[in-house]
């Protein structure tokens, strides 16, 4: 089974990364995950529990990064 770590706009879902927890470099798939949230301010959480998510492991099957921060629009 493979894992996904997903996204959600206005223009639909998109799959950021998908993997197989079996094989993957986890290290590879955190390091991603923190490039993502780095250029976005989206945190990753897991879809099962709700919870935010320090570092993903092998057990979490869906990751979904989530904006946290309020971004001000210049009027």
């Amino acid at each position: 089974m493979n894992a996904k770590i997903l996204t959600f706009s206005s223009r639909g879902d998109t799959t950021l990364l998908e993997y197989d927890p079996a094989t993957a470099d986890m290290e590879e798939v955190n390091k991603l995950i923190a490039e993502y949230e780095a250029k976005t301010g989206a945190q990753p959480f897991d879809m099962a529990t709700g919870e935010r998510l320090e570092k993903v492991t092998r057990e979490q099957n869906e990751v979904l990064p989530l904006a946290t921060r309020s971004r001000r629009l210049a009027v």
